[in-house]
């Protein structure tokens, strides 16, 4: 099994790819920068993914659902099944985003009895819990939050949205989600590692290696809790430093990272994710043609029939006037002898 641990900052988006070649999403956060982004629609834009779970119904976890639903096969949404459009619409009446009002927009829309049976992932194990929806009280969105658990032989992985203290303690209530949170080998840290999030009666349950925050630059006391977090793991090793045991890794840090799982042992190391532009870069100043015909010592422009005269077996190429490197037209053009045109097709 291998999980994939993006870095889209204050937000949230992993994937875990079972044995089979089955995927699962954990949320559809993006990030964007000032000079690049990265989306998770682009990532596998055209690809299915068998099951987008949505952890959390906060911006933070949607921002790239719109994307998600019009560029990749999504055989399966898995939410809070006690949030409808109307709940939805109750509790974000302060207002919602981009990914928010897809997401609302999906949920309001008719849909029938599945047509697809449940996603296989063979010997991959996905069980999710989460609190209902009261009406007639005060519902907090990171309170209804997914806990999500993934097991792979002894490995267990728990993801677990923006829960709070109080929603943690209310799960905790249910002796099913008690049971299977034991034996959690890593724990990706509620509400991004916020202190309302730390739940001292939860640590009394498990003892992870390790604990991963998916979180930005230092805000929202993120960075503040990490000594709470490690004093209570048992800590692993990045592949990438086999010197140096971590208790505690962050997107923040330590950028995307991913895990390898196999029946015996699992490793974590850092990767290199791929990222866009997010506009165009200038296109190089090219000199006017017109402006260059005079370096071949006639009034007429040389260069009247376009690029194609550059072509190999060309007349300009038979006369070897690209075999030169220091002759005028390469030296105009800043090229060493035939360097764009045998190396392009």
């Amino acid at each position: 099994m291998r999980v994939e641990i993006f870095d889209v900052g204050h937000g949230q988006c992993a994937v875990i790819t079972a044995p089979n070649g089955r995927r699962m999403m954990i949320d559809c956060g993006d990030r964007w920068r000032e000079e690049t982004f990265w989306a998770p629609s682009l990532h596998y834009f055209g690809e299915t993914i068998d099951l987008l779970a949505l952890t959390n119904l906060d911006e933070d976890h949607l921002s790239n659902f719109r994307g998600m639903i019009e560029n990749c096969n999504l055989p399966w949404i898995l939410t809070n099944s006690t949030i409808g459009a109307r709940e939805f619409a109750l509790l974000k009446e302060d207002g919602m985003g981009p990914g928010a009002k897809a997401f609302a927009a999906w949920l309001a829309r008719a849909r029938g009895f599945p047509v697809v049976t449940e996603p296989d992932f063979g010997p991959v194990q996905i069980r999710w819990y989460s609190w209902s929806f009261i009406p007639g009280v005060v519902n907090k969105t990171n309170d209804l939050s997914l806990a999500v658990v993934v097991q792979f032989g002894a490995f267990k992985i728990v993801f677990t949205g923006d829960l709070e203290v109080a929603g943690w303690r209310r799960l905790l209530t249910t002796p099913e989600f008690r049971a299977d949170l034991l034996g959690t080998t890593v724990f990706v840290a509620s509400h991004h590692g916020r202190e309302n999030g730390c739940c001292t009666e939860l640590f009394d349950l498990i003892q992870p290696q390790l604990v991963i925050i998916s979180d930005d630059e230092h805000q929202y006391d993120s960075q503040d809790t990490n000594a709470w977090y490690r004093s209570r793991c048992t800590g692993a090793v990045f592949s990438n430093n086999a010197l140096e045991r971590r208790y505690v890794a962050t997107t923040r840090k330590d950028g995307s990272m991913r895990l390898d799982i196999d029946a015996n042992q699992w490793t974590i190391q850092r990767v290199k994710v791929r990222d866009w532009q997010r506009k165009p870069p200038t296109p190089a100043r090219v000199p006017e043609f017109g402006a260059l015909s005079t370096l071949f010592g006639s009034g007429q422009n040389s260069f009247g029939a376009g690029l194609a005269a550059f072509a190999p077996g060309s007349g300009l190429d038979a006369l070897g006037l690209l075999n030169k490197r220091n002759d005028p037209l390469s030296r105009a053009l800043g090229l060493g002898a035939l360097s764009p045109f045998l190396n392009k097709r």
